[in-house]
């Protein structure tokens, strides 16, 4: 398995214009699954609490 950090993925900013956000799809295939999230929150006290992963999984986001 290969493992990615910051150094190794660059986002390129590109001008779009939308409407809405509501507009815009964020969400991610990787294998056969498919986030809405763009990234999965670290699990980490700091970043992310048990309430919030239980809504996020409710709600169908990962």
């Amino acid at each position: 398995m290969q493992v990615f950090d910051y150094e190794d993925i660059q986002l390129i900013p590109r001008k779009c214009i939308v409407k809405s956000r509501k507009e815009c799809d964020t969400s991610v295939k990787f294998g056969k699954y498919t986030f809405k999230l763009p990234v999965v929150p670290a699990n980490m006290e700091t970043v992310i609490d048990e309430n919030l992963a239980i809504h996020l999984a409710k709600n169908g986001y990962f």
